[in-house]
């Protein structure tokens, strides 16, 4: 009789293994091209699709391959499919790749997250290794907000190896409930469930320090949800979590450590309550900056509601696809998960998302139902809660853009869709008959395709970083990729930011000139270059540029406008320079008022020149009309009426000044 060769798993351990070198992974060396996201972001592809080899090689000797196809698994599919085929309908087809890829590194996950061995023992193996990798994430993090004494770049501080303090939570609000399983586990006992309370600690601590306020949301919504659950099921709980007195004593003290050390920072003692005002005051001027990015998001749904533009196309459509405004022209992202998927795959996309959502909760409560074993259904819980938190943040920002959020998210998804199977029966089952070889060598070339493509911007990445250390700006062409990553645009800008600085406008355009050549149309680009060619006093050039400038510039951008006047004005063409001023004043006031720089600019001009001083009044009210005081603007007018011997206008225009909370003007 023909033995039966027992199925074959892939060990959690290099799970666990993956998830602590991404917690690290950064442009530690590469310091002055430092792009954190790409360095996770490829790791995670390129680790998580070799895991999946790894397992189809763990298990080339099983005789069979079933396949069971549920309504869970047809939603995700189709919705990965449809981002798969939105290549074909694109606007840019190398960033519908950069963002495949990081779809890729989700489908991978979920492979590997359906074919772990789902026991107790193995769950707890899985959320220490999780745990650990978060722990590592708040310590850099804590370190850099006490001492920075690391070389990393970070946008703003404490960002851990993430060079963004939003970025480096959203893996930790999908990790944070997992640490309760470990804390109610029977298997976790003395010492141990000291030092889950005190990582858990840590961790909240270092979430706490970057005043993220979407993550602070994300994570005080699981915290109701868990606490909800657990007043439900309160005369049971003891049947789904192991508690004793030293866990209590443990939790305690952990809630003790967080407590004291929110109150301090680099400076020393500062309470905690001070860093909450300040972090829910700046709200307001946060959420303004949001809205106008959705509400360009929403335009873009409008403009093709039912496929979108294709994967990755948020940032060609806001640079190149005349989306643009004044406030919303230099965004990678929607920082709203939900409508970039909009844009990118239409309604049609945002309807299988919704559905899967739906779906993967169908399952996770038909798993608390019938599950029997009430300790492992504790963690499916929290895998839900997990999600649930991590999708009230995608609304505010962006996790799944990212490689080790979108890791996770995949891993999560495969646990529970392979445990829900257990609970419903499938739409259809059937055996693969595929060569189990065919499927291995596929797979290997997959993922040496998608390595291939990651080595070369890599490549390009390290090759821009030694033009940078040895000043050969010239190179800059010739380094660049195949497939055009998604990000090169934003590098290029640091360098052009960077060569401006120094008023070194050769290298300026060298970089420029690139970044016009993959779009034409590029606001920020169009404008540097312009202004390099003013500086160079190449003055026909730049009115060229300005020209095509004015066509493609934002909506409430008049920044060609402007600089086309001051050409005007250095070669004296009094003409001309008047009638541009006219016509931009004539342009729709809702239009200028967009930006409060431009009336500001009007007022200058106005105030500089005699032929135009009438027009100054009729400027200075629509600029109060629409942005209110302005210290500089107050004593432009106050010049103008001084000029026109008003005396009694200066006198109330200065007292304006001097009674407002803002007079640095008149020093």
């Amino acid at each position: 009789m023909k033995k039966i060769k027992s199925e074959k798993y892939l060990n959690v351990y290099w799970v666990s293994a993956l998830a602590i070198i991404l917690a690290v992974a950064a442009p530690w060396f590469n310091l002055d091209v430092s792009n954190h996201s790409f360095v996770k972001s490829y790791i995670a592809g390129i680790g998580i699709a070799l895991l999946v080899l790894a397992n189809l090689w763990i298990r080339r000797d099983m005789p069979t391959m079933p396949m069971n196809i549920s309504w869970l698994k047809l939603s995700l599919a189709s919705l990965f499919a449809l981002g798969t085929l939105s290549i074909f309908w694109s606007v840019n087809i190398d960033f519908t790749i950069t963002k495949w890829l990081i779809w890729f590194s989700i489908f991978c996950a979920y492979l590997v997250g359906y074919h772990l061995r789902l026991d107790n023992k193995n769950l707890i193996k899985f959320c220490w290794g999780l745990l650990i990798a978060a722990f590592l994430i708040a310590l850099i993090g804590i370190l850099q907000y006490w001492f920075d004494p690391f070389s990393l770049t970070q946008a703003a501080t404490p960002s851990s190896t993430f060079g963004n303090k939003n970025m480096a939570t959203q893996p930790l609000v999908l990790i944070l409930p997992l640490a309760l399983f470990l804390l109610g586990s029977k298997t976790i006992k003395g010492n141990q469930a000291w030092i889950v309370a005190t990582l858990s600690a840590l961790v909240m601590l270092f979430v706490f320090y970057t005043r993220t306020r979407s993550s602070w949301l994300s994570i005080l919504i699981e915290i109701a949800l868990i606490a909800g659950f657990m007043l439900i099921k309160r005369k049971e709980l003891g049947a789904w979590i192991s508690w004793d007195k030293n866990k209590t004593k443990a939790s305690w003290f952990a809630l003790g450590v967080f407590l004291l050390l929110i109150n301090f920072n680099d400076q020393g003692f500062t309470p905690f309550v001070e860093k909450v005002v300040d972090a829910v005051g700046s709200a307001e001027s946060s959420g303004s900056s949001r809205f106008a990015i959705f509400s360009v998001a929403i335009d873009m749904i409008k403009a093709s509601p039912i496929f979108g533009t294709g994967l990755g196309s948020w940032f060609h459509n806001e640079m190149q696809g005349g989306f643009s405004t004044y406030d919303v022209m230099t965004y990678k992202r929607v920082h709203n998960d939900l409508l970039e998927l909009g844009v990118e795959l239409g309604l049609v996309g945002i309807a299988l998302l919704l559905t899967a959502v739906s779906l993967v909760s169908v399952g996770i409560f038909k798993i608390l139902n019938q599950g029997k074993d009430k300790g492992n259904n504790w963690f499916y819980f929290l895998l839900w809660v997990a999600l649930s938190g991590s999708f009230v943040q995608m609304q505010l920002t962006f996790p799944y853009q990212l490689g080790m959020p979108a890791m996770l998210l995949g891993l999560y998804i495969g646990v529970i869709t392979r445990r829900y199977e257990d609970f419903s029966s499938p739409i259809k089952s059937f055996v693969l008959k595929v060569p189990k070889t065919a499927i291995l060598s596929f797979w290997l070339v997959l993922v040496l395709a998608v390595s291939a493509i990651y080595v070369d911007w890599i490549h390009t990445y390290n090759r821009l970083d030694e033009i940078k250390k040895n000043d050969k700006v010239q190179q800059i062409p010739d380094v660049m990729p195949k497939i055009y990553h998604l990000d090169l645009q934003k590098m290029l800008r640091y360098f052009s930011n960077s060569y401006l600085a120094g008023k070194r406008y050769d290298a300026v355009m060298t970089v420029e000139r690139q970044s016009l050549k993959y779009w034409p149309n590029y606001n920020n680009a169009l404008h540097y270059y312009a202004y390099v060619l003013i500086q160079k006093k190449r003055y026909p050039e730049a009115l060229k540029v300005l020209r095509h400038f004015k066509q493609v510039s934002g909506r409430g951008l008049f920044t060609a406008h402007i600089l086309e006047m001051n050409i005007f004005q250095a070669l004296k063409q009094t003409k001309k320079f008047e009638q541009a001023f006219i016509d931009l004043l004539n342009t729709d006031e809702h239009l200028l008022a967009l930006n409060k720089d431009t009336y500001r600019g009007l007022l200058h001009f106005s105030l500089g020149h005699d032929s135009l001083n009438k027009y100054s009044e009729k400027i200075y009210n629509n600029y109060i009309k629409y942005h209110g005081y302005n210290c500089v603007v107050e004593l432009g007018i106050a010049r103008y009426y001084s000029k026109n011997k008003q005396q009694q206008q200066v006198k109330k225009h200065l007292a304006i000044i001097n009674n407002s909370n803002d007079n640095t003007c008149l020093k």
